[in-house]
């Protein structure tokens, strides 16, 4: 992990590989109000218009339809699904990995100000409106405990996820990647399973961490509106 400061350059034949939250959308309490940056709607369509581009989101493609209703490909949960906004198409899931999310679910603590959020192959649990945190994260890492092997735990920013282990944006990422050979990969992204992705693509790829934080990446913006004014550089 690195602490780089260096904004990222403009390359040419780029492949664009953008998470949303935090990325293209403020981080919101509920993400069902993390609507897209009021440039994004005008943007994306531009951009894609000259170069491949993806959404990979760990977002259940269907909730991010609603809040970013454009003809878009995306990933989502983290890899398991793939396709269209709005015309999504499933990865299959192991059976075991299946029964693993059920049983973590059904166990989940009930905690004030704390949610899951469901995502049929995935879930996660919510707590940025809690107000003793610590004490929040302190039973989530008791139940967490038992996690089985067959899923992996995703700590985000006051969100724990799990997710099966077989998939990640990594293995996404790298396997469109391959079908663009011609062209440079441009993942930017905030949290981290990000990370995963940053990795996976390696020096050739202009990777790129939003805000603060120690990260794999090679370059960094600050911020939401740093990202958009980054991806106008296209234009």
């Amino acid at each position: 992990m690195s602490l780089p400061e260096t904004l990222p350059p403009v390359v040419d034949a780029p492949l664009f590989f953008l998470d949303y939250d935090g990325t293209l959308s403020e981080l919101r309490d509920d993400p069902m109000k993390a609507f897209p940056h009021p440039e994004v709607m005008d943007l994306l369509p531009k951009l894609m218009a000259d170069a491949p581009l993806w959404i990979i989101t760990g977002r259940h493609l269907r909730d991010l339809g609603q809040l970013l209703p454009l003809q878009v490909p995306a990933v989502g949960l983290h890899g398991v699904q793939e396709g269209v906004l709005g015309k999504t198409f499933e990865a299959a899931m192991p059976r075991a990995a299946h029964l693993a999310i059920q049983k973590m679910k059904a166990a989940a603590p009930v905690m004030e100000d704390v949610w899951i959020e469901d995502k049929e192959h995935a879930f996660a649990v919510h707590y940025r409106g809690a107000r003793d945190i610590p004490s929040v994260e302190k039973r989530l890492d008791e139940w967490l405990s038992d996690t089985p092997n067959e899923l992996v735990i995703i700590r985000g920013k006051h969100v724990v996820e799990l997710r099966p282990e077989s998939i990640s944006k990594g293995h996404a990422v790298v396997r469109l990647a391959e079908a663009h050979r011609d062209r440079r990969p441009i993942y930017i992204g905030d949290d981290t399973t990000d990370e995963e992705a940053f990795q996976a693509l390696g020096e050739e790829a202009v990777t790129v961490k939003v805000g603060q934080g120690d990260t794999a990446a090679r370059y960094r913006l600050p911020d939401v509106a740093s990202v958009v004014a980054y991806l106008r550089k296209y234009l």
